[in-house]
């Protein structure tokens, strides 16, 4: 439980004051994704979502993000949950309704009783839907540290980005 407490603490520490913020609603953000697609070791998880936090720390492009996320899929025999946080790198653009986006995670991965670390690169595209809210589509590749041997997961979602500091 600390490590989720911690992530997010770095998170709201890394956000800075709000005057700061005020040009861009999603200098920090909130995503919930629904995880359409985690396949690992044969099986394909039945259903799954995974939440993060994030927050621009730089203002350069591509811009710097901090996040931290959770997550869980269930089998039919287990459920896999995860932390991690990480990097992103955002892309925004002249139109600034595609904003494509790569980043990179390191965390805990829990299934049955096993804590295991994970690495895992991904990205994908927010859609600027309004200004309050966004669509993502995002494809991730984890990679499994495990005693018994290492494995990959393959986890394909969609969700829905909010502003936090509107």
């Amino acid at each position: 439980m600390r490590i989720p407490l911690m992530a997010l603490a770095v998170v709201v520490l890394a956000a800075g004051p709000a005057s700061a913020q005020s040009h861009d609603p999603f200098q920090s953000d909130f995503s919930a994704n629904y995880d359409f697609v985690y396949h690992e070791l044969d099986e394909t998880s039945a259903a799954g979502a995974h939440f993060d936090l994030a927050t621009t720390i730089t203002r350069s492009v591509p811009f710097l993000v901090m996040l931290g996320e959770a997550g869980f899929n269930h089998f039919d025999s287990a459920t896999v949950s995860s932390v991690m946080g990480g990097v992103r790198l955002r892309f925004p653009n002249a139109s600034a309704t595609v904003l494509p986006f790569a980043q990179v995670l390191l965390g805990l991965y829990h299934c049955c009783g096993v804590n295991d670390f994970a690495i895992q690169p991904g990205g994908g595209v927010d859609f600027k839907v309004s200004p309050n809210f966004r669509i993502r589509a995002q494809i991730d590749l984890r990679h499994v540290f495990d005693d018994f041997g290492d494995f990959n997961a393959v986890r394909a979602s969609a969700g829905i980005v909010l502003p936090l500091n509107r």
